[in-house]
């Protein structure tokens, strides 16, 4: 018979959780949860989890209902775990409750930023609100979903790390006519995308000399700006904080579990 650690039986008291519970709870985080807020929960693609609170609400029961219904206009998905294995996920965020350091606002002019935004045409491909394109990532909200780091990033090396809604393709037809866009559906057939002018395009695979999967992101890397207009551009992104229900639907993760 087999004989559990004495510590591993012991209470977290505030949640009802023992030691083996979190520890259980800390491996489904790092199967499902780190690729977008972290390893250690601090954040990345997705928002920062070590506060112990949250936009969406703090509760025990807050938590559980964005992990069972995902949060619409995000890259935050619903996942569909057992009961028990959700009591063992927030039972081990809890856990990482204050170990963030305490953070300096970000140093930046918004209203200059803002400024920045609209003067490299950011708004053609982006929406922040009701102004703007869908053809990029929607924006409303980025400052309350992803790390100053991450946007940084974002700004100086869109290619690395690309959302799997915004993957580019060009198809070049037989006389070498290129076409790109965002893919939106593809399959042995055929090829999907969406243009810059929001134009629905479809392909069939027989019919052109090439698809092309492009490895690089469709958003040109902002390297070039002065250091003053990046800092004031980046103030104003991780100022966006809208309406929590902007964007699309709630994806299902695939994959992963």
């Amino acid at each position: 018979m087999r004989y559990l650690p004495m510590a591993a039986l012991l209470l977290y008291p505030a949640w009802g959780q023992t030691e083996l519970d979190v520890a259980q709870g800390k491996g489904i985080f790092r199967n499902n949860c780190a690729f977008c807020h972290g390893l250690t929960g601090s954040g990345g693609r997705g928002p920062s989890l070590i506060s112990g609170r949250f936009l969406h609400g703090s509760t025990d029961e807050d938590v559980k209902n964005v992990i069972r219904n995902g949060v619409p206009g995000t890259t935050m998905p619903s996942f569909d775990f057992e009961t028990a294995e959700i009591d063992h996920l927030v039972g081990y965020l809890r856990t990482l409750a204050g170990s963030a350091p305490k953070s300096a606002p970000v140093p930046g002019d918004p209203a200059q930023g803002r400024q920045v935004y609209l003067r490299n045409g950011c708004s053609s491909c982006h929406r922040i609100g009701m102004e703007g394109s869908v053809f990029g990532p929607e924006l409303t909200r980025l400052g309350a979903s992803r790390s100053p780091d991450y946007i940084r990033e974002s700004l100086l090396n869109p290619s690395a790390d690309i959302l799997d809604d915004y993957q580019g393709v060009t198809v070049v037809a037989r006389d070498g006519k290129r076409t790109g866009g965002v893919r939106i559906n593809e399959d042995t057939f055929s090829v999907q995308l969406r243009d810059v002018s929001q134009n629905f395009r479809i392909f069939q695979k027989d019919e052109v000399r090439e698809v092309i999967h492009e490895t690089k992101s469709l958003m040109p890397a902002y390297n070039s700006l002065s250091q003053e207009d990046l800092q004031n551009l980046l103030a104003y992104l991780v100022s966006l904080r809208g309406d929590v229900n902007a964007g699309a639907h709630v994806n299902k993760p695939e994959g992963v579990r």
